[in-house]
């Protein structure tokens, strides 16, 4: 049994040439982007590397532009408070190292009104761990990162609904215990746009109580876990976020001065979200008994200015232009400097890329380097027909005996 082989003869059609005898001529002659024949070409040795570079720069600068597409740029403006709000949401959320029975909560605001708090906050019994506070302390800036992407996409309108969560405001209480030996007081509560003070004190010092706390029970080591004026934003300030104190004295004072600015902040197709941030000068005192009142106090004064931030986005459309203007111009960028660098090494090593007669490569020094930065190819040269006739003539005229004898004996 024999087995044909089916060989195509040198001058067999192709399917590529049945093709193009189908198609008519002046269609087929035409060419819209002109193509270099394969003998002019010669294949780099960097091969891709610089086509993989380039791409990963472009890919870089098409994310800065994903980056401020999505989340944008902040933009501040100051001006005069005009706000005729007369109230402001206190938010707090702090840990004291004493137990909810012997702690008492007040406020009282210029306007000289006093509010009794203890009632108004949340409490709940818990231990204090100082491990939690330094672990609050550490992960503060993950904490932040984690609430701006989430208003990021809040603010874009489509997220709302795909991300929307059922969670409540404060977290449950860390280690609750009914009788603990420490008290979470957390909560929002509305004060008016005044001077205010806001006081956390031990029941017998400081306000008239039918109480009095021993004093071996007396500890303020505390942490803060939030307190805040208003909703958050991205990037708001508040200095006391994840902040801690711990002390093992009984009579310790700890004042905080705050000092609230109004802030109105406007997100890309959302409304504005009016809310305040603060500034806050800290001092710790340990009292002698009946020299002053134990406890911490937090002072906080309205600003006469305000401030207002602009969260800045690129549009769709934008978005596009700016991608296609960084890819063309990185790969056009890039070209200039091939260009540039491929003339320097040119000039370096002697090479000659005009026109004319292709002679070989000389010998010696610049061989080398034309060697090694040329690939050692032939290069055109510029040769005058007056010094084509004298090589014409030099190698049609016989050399003398001695000049041949010369030669070898010169040669080792």
């Amino acid at each position: 049994m024999s087995a044909t082989v089916t060989t195509d003869r040198p001058g067999s059609p192709t399917l590529l040439d049945k093709l193009d005898e189908i198609v008519p001529a002046p269609l087929a002659q035409f060419d819209a982007f002109p193509k270099l024949h394969s003998s002019y070409k010669s294949r780099s040795e960097s091969r891709g590397f610089l086509t993989i570079f380039v791409a990963f720069v472009a890919f870089l600068l098409v994310l800065n532009d994903l980056g401020e597409y999505i989340w944008g740029w902040p933009d501040h403006e100051f001006s005069v408070d005009t706000d005729m709000a007369n109230d402001m949401n206190v938010n707090v959320d702090l840990v004291v190292n004493m137990p909810c029975q012997y702690l008492s909560v007040d406020l009282r605001d210029a306007v000289g009104d006093r509010l009794y708090l203890s009632d108004g906050f949340r409490r709940d019994g818990t231990l204090f761990d100082v491990g939690q506070a330094t672990a609050l302390k550490e992960h503060a800036e993950a904490l932040s990162a984690r609430q701006a992407i989430s208003q990021s996409r809040k603010s874009r309108g489509f997220f709302t609904t795909l991300f929307r969560r059922s969670t409540s405001e404060y977290r449950p209480t860390y280690n609750y215990q009914s009788d603990g030996s420490a008290c979470r007081v957390y909560g929002t509560i509305p004060v008016k746009k005044v001077t205010a003070n806001l006081h956390i004190t031990t029941l017998g010092h400081g306000y008239v109580s039918a109480q009095h706390v021993d004093h071996r029970l007396m500890n303020l080591s505390h942490v803060i876990t939030e307190f805040s004026f208003g909703p958050y934003f991205p990037e708001i300030t508040q200095p006391l976020d994840n902040s801690f104190e711990l002390t093992d004295q009984s009579f310790v004072a700890y004042q905080y001065f705050l000092h609230v600015v109004p802030t109105t902040y406007i997100a890309p197709r959302s409304k504005p979200l009016n809310t305040h941030q603060y500034s806050v000068t800290h001092y710790t005192r340990v009292l002698e008994h009946n020299r002053g009142v134990p406890g911490i106090f937090f002072k906080f004064d309205l600003d006469p200015m305000s401030l207002t931030i602009h969260q800045r986005t690129t549009s769709l459309l934008q978005f596009l232009i700016r991608c296609v203007g960084v890819v063309g111009g990185v790969f056009v960028c890039m070209g200039y400097a091939v260009k540039i660098t491929s003339r320097a090494v040119d000039v370096v090593s002697g090479a000659d890329r005009q026109q004319g007669l292709v002679a070989a490569e000389a010998t010696g020094v610049g061989a080398s380097i034309r060697k090694k930065w040329g690939g050692g190819e032939l290069r055109s040269r510029v040769v005058s027909q007056r010094d084509i006739f004298k090589r014409i003539v030099a190698a049609s005229e016989p050399i003398p005996q001695w000049q041949q004898f010369a030669h070898a004996f010169a040669q080792p």
